[in-house]
């Protein structure tokens, strides 16, 4: 058996009363390839993050080579050899790979750099990760797969002991994976240890020593991969029941109110967003219809949204609106023919937070309540004090400045902005993010009551059990594609994960 490099004992982690891992107890031997797995906010990341020393656990203890590590922060971890490739990559485009390789950790005596040595240190490790490249390459004229290489090199460039990789595969060709894999396997004969973070489980078969699965924040279980296959490990990470406050039931069946035909996105090195481009993308909603939209982090889905909208540029395919061909340029051109979305991240997008409520929620509108170049502040109040009372929004006043309201409450405001332009095709994406299940409620009793108007809903969530629970048909996105599509009926936590995964529809 190898030996033992690193152990937790009894992890836990809560923020602000929350538990996100609970009760964790874990053994990462050296030279292994251990893998952890789950459904996304299994606490996958939460705990990739205490072992790297980004975060402080709530309680339980970690060993490093059989000692206690006290308090591990990233300064410690980094000593102990500890590193992670995140799957937002860290590198500084503008400087060179040897510059990205020693940042932090660079050769140097009295403020005076030993270019050279870190030169030749560089070309090296290079040379061990398979690359023929020179060390004096900008990190910007080089593409994904090698960018994800030299955040290794810089994981290897000291005394190298655990690498996280964080969905390292999500935008890679499978030649490029492979190549990935021989890097691994070669440095795992040098005694390096690898914590493989993943969704891919194809992939977590074929690289893994042992494979951990968790749920809701706890350690299911432990696998071996050689005695397991991809169905056990889906069963074993979505294995929970129905909540009754799901109570979707179509009442309205309308004509048809967007169709997608061929729709595809321009691939775009300079984008920061490490996720997949649409790609031939066909679906349909209709009138009182809620077509969920499932899939991995990465897997397109927003960025579908994005694409819809005309935030990102499309390369091919057909928008129809009612039956009629639209295109669309821009958000705002969107909004004009009756759509509206909702952002997964409202702080940033969906709200100025130092707006207050009324503002906020009349923004969109406003040309449609002016009276020549004035205002009409008697519609504008009429408006924002409607939809508060509709959203049930917890507030002290339309003049409460957005970023005092809870997390729920600001969703509402968000919504509140987008109905008040009246549209007949809404996109939520991830419209319960961080909220709490009594805002939840009241969103998903909210889509009830737009749907039966005869609204149609686009419903983009990561949490499989919401979109099982409120959607009548679902599509299945993995990589940029449609992989799979469910009527009501067939709706199984198993059956889409597996699309989610990349398996084929049975």
């Amino acid at each position: 058996m190898s030996e033992e490099l690193l152990k937790l004992e009894h992890i836990s982690k809560a923020f602000s009363g929350v538990v996100v891992l609970e009760d964790i107890s874990l053994s990462i031997p050296r030279g292994q390839v251990i893998s952890i797995v789950g459904e996304n906010g299994a606490g996958k990341s939460t705990l990739a993050n205490i072992i790297s020393g980004s975060l402080k656990p709530s309680s339980g203890k970690l060993y490093f080579e059989g000692k206690i590590c006290e308090e591990l922060s990233i300064r410690q971890a980094r000593e102990y050899g500890i590193s992670m490739v995140h799957q937002e990559l860290m590198v500084l485009p503008e400087l060179d790979i040897t510059a990205n390789i020693f940042i932090g950790t660079e050769y140097q005596k009295r403020g005076v750099l030993f270019q050279k040595k870190m030169r030749e240190k560089a070309a090296a490790i290079l040379k061990t990760l398979g690359m023929s490249i020179s060390p004096d390459t900008l990190v910007k004229d080089i593409d994904i797969s090698g960018r994800q290489m030299i955040e290794i090199a810089r994981a290897i460039s000291g005394r190298a002991s655990i690498i996280l990789l964080d969905e390292p595969t999500s935008s890679l060709s499978d030649t490029e994976i492979q190549k990935l894999f021989q890097v691994v396997q070669s440095l795992k004969q040098q005694g390096i240890s690898f914590i493989f973070v993943s969704h891919r489980l194809k992939e977590v078969l074929e690289i893994s020593d042992y494979i951990y699965v968790l749920k809701d924040g706890r350690l299911v279980t432990g696998l071996e991969p050689e005695k397991t296959d991809e169905d056990e490990i889906i069963v074993q990470m979505v294995g929970r029941s129905f909540d009754d406050f799901y109570d979707r039931k179509r009442t309205y069946f309308g004509k048809e109110a967007l169709r997608l035909e061929n729709f595809s996105g321009i691939e775009d090195k300079n984008l920061s967003r490490n996720a997949h481009i649409p790609r031939n993308v066909n679906l349909h909603v209709e009138e009182g219809e809620v077509l969920g939209i499932s899939g991995l982090v990465g897997a397109g889905r927003t960025e579908l949204a994005r694409l819809i909208f005309g935030e990102d540029r499309k390369e091919s395919g057909e928008l129809y609106l009612f039956g009629e061909p639209v295109k669309l340029g821009c958000c705002r051109e969107a909004y004009e023919k009756g759509l509206a979305w909702v952002t997964e991240d409202r702080k940033n997008e969906g709200l100025i937070l130092d707006f207050d409520i009324k503002r906020n929620m009349v923004l969109p509108i406003q040309r449609r309540l002016a009276r020549g170049a004035f205002v009409n502040k008697q519609a504008e109040n009429a408006v924002v004090e409607k939809y508060i009372g509709r959203l049930n929004v917890k507030t002290t006043g339309s003049g409460q400045l957005t970023r005092y309201l809870s997390g729920g409450n600001q969703q509402k405001v968000v919504l509140a902005k987008w109905l008040a332009s009246e549209p007949k095709v809404l996109v939520l994406d991830e419209p319960t993010k961080g909220i709490d299940v009594n805002a939840k409620h009241e969103i998903y009793t909210l889509i009830n009551e737009l749907t039966a108007q005869g609204m149609a809903i686009i419903l983009i969530s990561s949490e499989l059990m919401e979109v099982i629970g409120m959607s009548d048909r679902i599509m299945v996105m993995h990589d940029g594609r449609i992989s799979g599509e469910f009527e009501r009926e067939e709706f199984t936590e198993e059956a889409i994960m597996a699309c989610a995964v990349g398996k084929e529809k049975i």
